[in-house]
């Protein structure tokens, strides 16, 4: 079937062989953004002159008909090619029609020209005679046309200059909210021009195509069954929260609220608005987390806390009965204990989901100056390779302190010398000492909050240490067959091992925290 210059090509909404393709069709290839220069290039040769062409055609027609060889050359130009194209339609013939497409659209424009083509509705961007693109709509014809000896190509404008009034376009040009506008097959016939601040995308750029093509996998699912659900029942109007690819390849959180036009609109089916919420989103987050971690401390404080305040109830009631005081030192390690607990669960408190005020320094220094808190006398400190580091020096070196501290006290478990190596790596840095390392029954434990395999253990520490390298976007794990670069004469460390890893500067946005070993 031949599309006229009067018919308007539109999908029954009721027709459901229609819907099933529409949900099974494959996405078609993004193109790049790229829509023409930004400067006003010089009209091309045949431009028409607005005055002079304003009584040879209709300046409100969005649709031409061509006729066009397989392989590209316009046979015959119909009388409204000036007002979509803005050339004569006498300059148009024996032209490569290829050649007026844009780069990146002319494979499938080919591919329809073709004899072998399965699927002849293109959306594609053709040149304007002043020098920008124009996107159209193209259906050619399956059978050739014997009088022109080519296809018929029937070309409809679904750009953002056909799509709406003057007066509604400059209102949409300075709202903040993205205003889509889809089709009867949930393909996108206008965006407004804050698509380009919200997304990235320059507008136009992604008319003719689907958006469920650019959600979130995790969330597309979800979106595309609320989404056809909206394109057929009119009184349907869902709001959704989905993560959404930017132009950079980025992903950004939108709320979108759609809502149903009537059947006789000109300019599509369903109308979506939709707005950046991606920082709502992390405060959400950041509440979500800091609930949990109230969750988390009133399980501490009604367990942890109550078994050592046994401990003293019982040590001073023996005292008191006995006259003695041999039960009171059990009760001072019980208060030692509730110290460092209290400590412990202050520290974690403080922990937040991320860094305010990353800076620049350098591992070994921050190294020494843990070492110097909670190190030992009787234990020895290797620093390997050095590296400079961006985050937080005080959370770094508390982290450091508590796995300092998390050797000394396993090795005087068994009375033995200590060495603690510290050394940067390709991937972040390795803490490891000789001891007599962890259980590996144990190791997936080990991060846990509360968990110990020592009396007088509070479970805590690993925890801060996992809560202050995830602060930095970075990871702490045990891997016990590390081999860290070590200083000539150095012993190789045979028991527990710590590796934090972390990106380097270069893979990382300049503000985000990185090692750079």
């Amino acid at each position: 079937m031949t599309l006229r210059p009067s018919d308007r090509p539109s999908a029954p909404r009721g027709d459901a062989s229609r819907d099933d393709e529409r949900r099974t069709r494959p996405e078609r290839g993004r193109s790049t953004t790229d829509g023409g220069p930004s400067s006003d290039p010089a009209p091309e040769p045949g431009a028409v002159d607005a005055a002079d062409g304003a009584a040879a055609v209709d300046p409100g027609s969005d649709r031409f008909v061509a006729a066009v060889a397989v392989d590209g050359e316009v046979l015959f130009a119909g009388p409204s090619v000036p007002a979509v194209l803005g050339v004569e339609r006498e300059a148009l013939l024996g032209e490569d029609l290829l050649a007026r497409v844009h780069p990146n659209d002319r494979d499938p424009v080919s591919d329809a020209l073709s004899a072998v083509a399965t699927d002849r509705t293109v959306t594609h961007r053709l040149r304007h005679a002043s020098g920008g693109f124009v996107w159209v709509e193209s259906v050619v014809d399956e059978e050739l046309a014997p009088e022109f000896g080519g296809r018929v190509v029937t070309a409809r404008r679904v750009d953002v200059d056909r799509a709406f009034p003057e007066r509604f376009r400059q209102f949409l040009e300075y709202g903040t909210d993205l205003v889509t506008v889809v089709d009867a097959d949930g393909r996108v016939r206008y965006e407004s021009p804050s698509v380009e601040e919200v997304l990235g995308y320059e507008q136009g750029s992604t008319v003719g195509r689907s958006p469920l093509g650019y959600v979130h996998p995790d969330d597309r699912e979800r979106v595309t069954e609320r989404f056809y659900h909206a394109l057929d029942d009119p009184e349907a109007a869902p709001t959704m929260e989905y993560r959404y690819r930017t132009a950079d390849g980025d992903w950004v959180w939108l709320e979108s609220r759609t809502r149903s036009l009537p059947d006789d609109a000109a300019v599509g089916r369903l109308l979506v608005n939709s707005r950046d919420v991606s920082d709502r989103k992390a405060r959400e987050r950041r509440l979500a987390d800091r609930n949990e971690r109230l969750d988390r401390f009133a399980g501490i404080v009604s367990h942890d806390l109550r078994n050592p305040l046994s401990v003293i109830r019982g040590s001073m009631e023996m005292a008191r009965l006995k006259g003695d005081t041999d039960p009171l030192e059990r009760g001072e390690r019980a208060v030692d204990r509730i110290d460092r607990l209290v400590s412990e669960l202050l520290t974690l408190a403080r922990q937040g989901s991320g860094i305010d005020e990353p800076t620049e320094f350098d591992l070994e220094g921050v190294v020494r100056d843990a070492w110097a808190t909670a190190g030992s006398e009787d234990a020895t400190l290797v620093v390997g390779a050095d590296a400079r580091v961006r985050g937080d020096r005080g959370r770094l070196r508390q982290a450091l302190e508590n796995l300092f501290r998390n050797a000394v006290e396993h090795a005087c478990e068994v009375d033995a010398d200590l060495t603690v190596v510290v050394s940067a790596t390709d991937g972040g840095v390795i803490v490891a000492d000789d001891g007599a390392g962890i259980d590996p029954a144990h190791r997936e434990d080990a991060f846990e909050p509360g968990f110990t395999t020592t009396p007088d253990g509070t479970g805590y520490g690993l925890d801060i240490v996992r809560e202050i390298v995830e602060s930095h976007g970075w990871t702490v794990e045990l891997r016990p067959d590390a081999d860290p670069p070590l200083p000539p004469g150095a012993p190789r460390p045979d028991g527990a091992c710590f590796a934090i890893e972390a990106p380097g500067p270069d893979a990382v946005p300049g503000t985000e925290p990185w090692i750079d070993g």
